[in-house]
């Protein structure tokens, strides 16, 4: 009877045991694995869930979840002190889904909704393994009557967070999550009631290294957010709502990104392949792609003078140009003019080094007019700037040097080249704007300086420099504005001989001011854009002077040329275009003297101290005739020095007023002095060797010229050393030429020649002593006359001796 009833009771309770559960609730309530899951749901009051809904799915936790703290989910803590309702939420599904349902990138919705009513999803992934989230499901397909489903996981599963959360937890998306942050668009990320993001690892991607510096200083933060906004669409789509085919989509910067799903399922966006789909967060999802998406748009940033400026970490330049009112320059407002702009980072500027008055002409000079690219550039060039405060109405020049590196070749294969604007060397590739190219530079330019300040660079200007200040011209030269030197070289000035000593005497003051000054043109030539032919211009000093560029060079003609090739006078430039602040300096070979200067033979006998033949012409009442004449007929002076004077005795000729005459007619020849070029180096005077010279002016030859002198029928010579030099001496004779030992010419024409002996006619030769060669006939023949004397001598006293001897020739 007994083992009847327990029969019947299994039969009653077998068929209860193999049945399923009715619900969701008796699954987990019946297991004592999910003792502590049912607790936090009783807690929240989530058990109705279940029974409101007959179908739905459950990912529920074992007790061991809720007693581990896991280290990616810190939240969690012993016995689930911090299990919030939503974190609850997010293991409930509002459908049936067994893992057969289930495949890999699968997105689930869950009963969690953010606070802006954003479902939140749930991502499958398959594997080793099935995982929901990043937790691994441990037992699947527990299934109740009503067609619920539980799948049991090891760990708690967490909810998304926000999308600025998201971007900094997750290691390919920092540097998103880092611009974000700089330009202050956190907040609108993190609050945001639903975005889609496209992000990449470098975000700025190809950019060149300016556009991302500039991306990166402060002023770009607006352009560097709309960079950003450019990978952000305005609402929730994951990769299962990309429709197959294009799609566009509007970006928060307002340029359309194209969407394209191929059809074996893959995903471009403009492009470029997304390689992590439906990264989660509460408020939006991420998209991780292959490589960054910018603005098809190349001009988005509109990347003008300005933001290149910051890109080259030239700031503080930038800075003062607006500070003193320039920065039109910078912002290209004038839409007609193209600029070359020449950079310097901030590490090299300093502009308490400029005086104050001074900063906008010398930030001007960092602005050459006219767009020069690297192939437009030539060596030597003087370009135009902006600058030009010192040259009335005119721009300051700049020159720039080019190099042409042959041992280097770029990517191309082109030539390398070296890039110098002044002494600024280029310190990397110029960028290009719309209308002006940039050129980075290693330092500040730095403006040409007063010509009181650069002339004495220049050593072998020293003679123009000391006229400058002995003149008292420096001041007027100084502050003259867009002009013209042409600065004579030390040598220029030694052909000019005893005119320089001349000059250069105090009671010449005047005289020297009209020289100098006569060489400062009031207008601007430099040697490049100076056109061919004659051009006549007035000078500081008053008189108009003549410059000629032909194809040969660049030449300059004052007074007293004997004709328009007379390049013993007339100057060519040797140096051109040496800048200084109010205009530009060349050098010449030549010094040019105005037609104003009077100068005389006397002015020049004086300079050279010639007192013993000023005294000689004086007394023979020759002065007024051949000293003083300024304007009338010239005469040629052969002077000899007074030390030649002092060589020779003159006692008896004083009570010869005669013979006094003819010697001083003899040393004067009545016509303009020969052309003689002449540089006078360290107190020698020597033939100058220019052998253009010497094919152009053949006055003097080496075989001698003759001229003509005061005294009747008597002639001079002059003549060309054949290894320099020139000498003098008197037709039909035979003295000793004199050496031309310094020159001067006269204002009109004459001049005088200083010789180092003095020349004699022959017949006085007896009384002026004889020739060095006469001496030495005389000395010869005395030594003959003695040897003679002596052989004689010694053969008698031989004969003698013999005959004492007894000794007789048979």
């Amino acid at each position: 009877m007994m083992l009847r009833n327990l029969v019947y009771l299994l039969l009653i309770v077998l068929p209860l045991c193999l049945c399923k559960p009715d619900t969701i609730i008796d699954i987990i309530s019946n297991d004592h694995r999910f003792k502590i899951l049912v607790q936090h749901l009783e807690r929240h009051d989530l058990m109705k869930e279940f029974k409101h809904r007959s179908v739905s799915t459950l990912f529920a936790p074992v007790n061991e979840a809720f007693e581990r703290r896991d280290e990616d989910a810190t939240s969690y803590y012993l016995m689930g002190r911090k299990v919030t309702r939503e974190q609850l939420l997010y293991h409930i599904l509002p459908v049936a889904l067994t893992s057969d349902d289930l495949y890999d990138g699968q997105l689930l919705q869950t009963k969690l909704s953010s606070e802006h009513n954003v479902s939140q999803q749930l991502k499958v992934r398959k594997g080793d393994g099935l995982y929901v989230g990043d937790v691994e499901i441990i037992e699947r397909d527990l299934l109740a009557n009503d067609g619920g489903v539980v799948h049991t996981l090891k760990n708690i599963l967490t909810p998304p967070v926000d999308l600025a959360s998201t971007l900094s937890d997750d290691r390919d998306l920092l540097e998103f999550s880092r611009l974000v942050e700089k330009v202050d668009l956190t907040r609108d990320i993190k609050e945001a009631k639903g975005y889609t993001l496209f992000v990449s690892k470098d975000v700025l991607g190809d950019l060149d290294t300016v556009k991302k510096n500039y991306l990166m200083h402060e002023c770009g933060k607006h352009d560097l957010s709309q960079l950003l906004k450019h990978q952000i669409h305005d609402k929730i789509v994951y990769a299962q709502d990309f429709p197959d085919g294009r799609t566009n989509y509007k970006t928060l910067q307002g340029e359309d990104l194209q969407v394209v799903v191929n059809k074996d399922g893959k995903i471009t966006v403009n492009d470029v392949n997304i390689v992590r789909t439906d990264i989660l967060a509460s408020n939006g999802v991420i998209h991780f792609l292959e490589k960054p998406i910018l603005p098809k748009n190349k001009d988005f940033l509109n990347f003008g003078v300005r933001k290149t400026l910051i890109g080259m970490n030239a700031t503080k330049f930038t800075s003062l140009f607006d500070e003193h009112g320039l920065g039109s320059y910078l912002d290209e407002i004038d839409h007609d003019k193209e600029y070359t702009i020449v950079a310097p980072p901030n590490e090299a500027l300093d502009e308490s080094l400029i005086p104050l008055n001074e900063i906008p002409s010398w930030l001007k000079y960092h602005i050459i007019q006219g767009r020069y690219a690297p192939s437009d550039l030539i060596d030597g060039a003087l370009l135009k700037t902006e600058s030009g405060d010192h040259l009335s109405e005119a721009n300051q020049r700049i020159r720039v040097h080019v190099t042409n590196q042959d041992h280097f070749l770029d990517k191309v294969g082109m030539v390398k080249q070296s890039i110098q604007f002044g002494r600024a060397g280029t310190a990397g590739e110029p960028v290009s704007t719309n209308r002006s190219i940039i050129y980075p530079v290693a330092r500040a330019l730095v403006m040409p300086r007063d010509p009181l300040s650069r002339l004495p660079v220049n050593l072998d200007l020293s003679t123009f420099v000391a006229s400058l200040y002995a003149s008292n011209s420096g001041d007027d030269v100084k502050m003259a504005k867009g002009i013209t030197i042409f600065a004579p070289t030390n040598e220029a000035f030694g052909r000019l001989g005893l005119l320089t000593k001349h000059l250069l005497q105090p009671e010449s003051q005047s005289k020297l001011e009209s020289v100098v000054k006569f060489h400062v043109v009031r207008q601007l030539y430099y040697s490049n854009e100076t056109e061919d032919g004659e051009h006549r211009e007035e000078t500081l000093a008053g008189p108009e002077i003549n410059l000629n560029k032909t194809e040969h060079g660049f030449f300059v003609r004052g007074s007293g040329a004997a004709d328009g090739s007379d390049r013993t006078v007339i100057a060519q430039v040797t140096e051109a275009d040496i800048l200084v602040n109010n205009g530009v300096i060349h050098k010449i070979d030549r010094v040019q003297l105005p037609g104003t200067l009077e100068v005389s033979n006397r002015d020049m006998l004086s300079a050279e101290g010639a007192n013993s033949i000023l005294g000689l012409l004086e007394r023979t009442e020759l002065g007024n005739q051949v000293l003083d004449q300024i304007n009338g007929k010239p005469y040629t002076i052969l002077a000899p020095s007074d030390r030649a004077f002092a060589k020779v005795n003159f006692t008896h000729l004083l009570q010869n007023p005669d013979k006094l005459l003819d010697i001083a007619r003899l040393h004067i020849i009545p016509m303009a002095i020969p052309r003689l070029d002449l540089v006078i180096n360290n107190g020698v005077l020597d033939m100058a060797m220019d052998e253009g010279d010497r094919n152009l002016h053949k006055d003097i030859t080496v075989d001698g010229v003759e001229f003509p002198t005061l005294k009747e029928g008597t002639n001079v010579v002059i003549r060309k050393g054949v290894t320099g030099g020139y000498s003098a001496y008197i037709k039909n004779t035979i003295k000793e030429s004199a050496d031309v030992v310094n020159v001067g010419r006269a204002s009109n024409g004459g001049g005088v020649i200083i010789l180092d002996k003095v020349l004699l006619p022959q017949y006085d030769e007896d009384h002026y002593g004889l020739p060095w060669w006469k001496v030495l006939l005389i000395v010869i023949g005395v030594l003959l006359g003695v040897a003679l004397l002596a052989a004689a001598g010694y053969y008698a006293w031989q004969w003698y001796q013999r005959r004492r001897e007894g000794q007789v020739s048979i």
